[in-house]
């Protein structure tokens, strides 16, 4: 099961908006851009509340986490006389395994199930008058189609509201859960108390996490039968297992934690290993987590609030993998790793990659991946001047999502709005930076293509860098740049009549010292006339590329075909090609690294 949208009216500055998340299925990572004001943590803020969530995190009381009064959320220019409803609606779509349980519940109650929409959306509505709510008028609504047949009868119809609510509680429970963190400063507990009869919110919270990291040994472990009743017990043999448990998870939280921190920091921690201490006290079983180097151990509370961060959030996250039950999460993330250097940020990114499902806020342009641009928003809020950002009307505030990719075309002229993905893709760097050479290519295909030839299929080693413009003949201010900056590039086109046509404007504009710099596959193969980047490919393996995503398809088409090299690459998927296309490949990579040694 899985989100498709949320749509929200009246939540603060938002009037009415959808988040799309259904475009770039391949994908699972959602990357919300804006200036500071423009409602990036209100979106956030939004989902999070949602009434249908499996778990909370009230229990770790972070700070911003929920709403104490509902009366915050009356529109922001509408706090005076608020006269309407706060709405927030999802879909969740189901799958397979989503359907196969509802049939068995459905059966239970001597209905079988024949058809059904595979949509679900949930609807709460918030009413007030006069800017006070009335929680008497709350809806909590459910659009849901099921058709089956009752008992031994034939009749197939459309199953009632009631009939349809023998599932209502499965579908919830399957639902993904919402995981909203504003930040993860939040204190570690120094014990966890494993026993069922603990009432404190925040042990019962880490419990499930302790289950999380027993999962991970795959070895039919729980807390009851292998943790507790081995730490309440006297026998020996109980003791060895114990010993031998704890020994096992320590291992697994040392490698995944300190691996990452290796991966992230670049900084090698040698000697330093995850301690568990198993014991009881006069309330009752507990772990208690400690941090052992050679020199001694320390608590968790006593390392720095950095280690603090770091800790808390890959023992929440990568080990959510592991769940048995509604590992499906969704997590929402404010600014996450603002405050760590570049690098560490880039590595951080990475491991989103991981997680079922992210959406994350961001001005930094280290955490902006151009793999996932398509699953990128533009947050822009209309109480701002953007001209003049110190200007802010809060009564025209209204806040706005756009793709990326539909923003940049609309609004050319606005680029502070995506200035983190400019930064990355088009931006100015420093003097003590290196610019690499760089290929520009006409769009998004293009570079997404030759990224997944070189990472994926020819796992070269030194991979040319390609920067993907907007289209063949929207690529002056990116040769503006590198021509300012001195900086290597060469501009690859294709070579058909657009091409060509362009390669001459930008002769014209930029002058002669720009004509070696211009390449259409005709410049690199006199047989390649009128070609483009699909064509490299035979048009077997142009069909095949395409099937991996489209199996039934026959016939090959150009976006189906491009759709399907994105996803491929974004999946980390191999597939085997012809010769042919290798060869032209190698035959088009060597000659533009030929221009490299020139």
């Amino acid at each position: 099961m899985k989100f498709t949208y949320f749509k929200f009216e009246n939540f603060k500055g938002i009037e009415s908006q959808t988040l799309n998340l259904s475009k770039n299925n391949s994908n699972n990572v959602y990357t919300l851009v804006g200036l500071n004001e423009s409602g990036k943590t209100t979106i956030l803020e939004a989902i999070n509340y949602f009434a249908y969530k499996p778990e909370s995190l009230d229990a770790l009381e972070l700070d911003s986490y929920d709403v104490s009064d509902i009366h915050n959320l009356i529109p922001i220019n509408k706090l005076d006389n608020f006269n309407g409803k706060i709405k927030i609606q999802a879909c969740v779509e189901l799958d397979k395994s989503d359907i196969s349980e509802i049939e068995k519940e459905f059966k239970k109650h001597d209905i079988t199930l024949k058809d059904y929409n595979t949509e679900i959306v949930y609807t709460q509505n918030y009413s007030f008058k006069n800017s006070e709510h009335l929680p008497e008028k709350n809806e909590y609504l459910w659009n849901v189609f099921f058709k089956g047949s009752v008992g031994k009868s034939k009749i197939v119809k459309v199953l009632s509201n009631e009939q349809c609510l023998i599932v209502s509680s499965l579908i919830k429970k399957r639902m993904p859960s919402i995981l909203y963190f504003p930040n993860f400063l939040f204190e570690f507990p120094e014990k966890i108390y494993l026993n069922d009869n603990i009432d404190d919110p925040k042990h019962k919270f880490y419990q499930t996490i302790i289950q999380d990291v027993l999962d991970s040994l795959d070895n039919d472990l729980n807390i009851h039968d292998h943790l507790i009743k081995k730490i309440e017990s006297s026998v020996e043999k109980d003791k060895r297992s114990l010993t031998s448990l704890i020994s096992k998870m320590q291992r697994k939280l040392t490698e995944v934690i300190f691996d990452k921190w290796n991966q992230i920091f670049k900084k090698e921690i040698s000697q330093t290993e995850i301690i568990l201490i198993a014991n009881k006290d006069s309330i009752g079983s507990y772990l208690e987590f400690n941090i052992k180097d050679d020199v001694d151990n320390y608590r968790i509370v006593q390392r720095s609030l950095g280690f603090r961060w770091f800790f808390v959030y890959i023992l929440l996250t990568q080990f959510r993998a592991y769940r048995r039950q509604n590992g499906n999460a969704f997590f929402l993330f404010d600014e996450p790793a603002s405050n760590l250097h570049p690098s560490a940020q880039t590595e951080l990114l990475k491991s989103f990659e991981k997680l079922p499902n992210v959406i994350y806020t961001t001005h930094s342009h280290y955490l902006i991946n151009p793999k996932w641009l398509e699953n990128t928003f533009v947050i822009k809020n209309e109480a701002i001047d953007y001209e003049n950002e110190v200007k802010y009307n809060s009564k025209n505030t209204n806040i706005k999502i756009n793709r990326y990719r539909e923003f940049a075309v609309k609004h050319p002229n606005q680029s502070n709005y995506f200035q983190p993905i400019l930064e990355l893709l088009d931006y100015r760097p420093t003097n003590l930076e290196l610019v690499p050479f760089s290929i520009i290519t006409e769009g998004k295909n293009d570079y997404y293509t030759y990224n997944y030839i070189q990472e994926i299929i020819l796992k070269t080693r030194k991979n040319l860098r390609f920067i993907p413009g907007t289209s063949a003949s929207n690529l002056e201010s990116l040769i503006s740049l590198y021509l300012g900056w001195g900086s290597k590039f060469v501009v690859l086109l294709d070579s058909d009549k657009e091409g060509a046509k362009q390669k001459n404007r930008y002769e014209e504009n930029f002058g002669l010292s720009v004509s070696e710099l211009l390449i259409t596959y005709e410049d690199i193969d006199s047989a390649w006339k009128n070609f483009e980047t699909e064509k490299i490919f035979t048009k077997e393996d142009q069909l095949k590329i395409q099937q991996t995503n489209y199996p039934t398809d026959s016939t090959y088409n150009k976006k189906l075909f491009n759709r399907s090299i994105q996803e491929l690459y974004i999946r980390n998927e191999s597939v085997e090609l012809s010769a042919e296309t290798l060869e032209n490949f190698n035959l088009v990579i060597k000659f533009l690294k030929g221009k490299i040694n020139q």
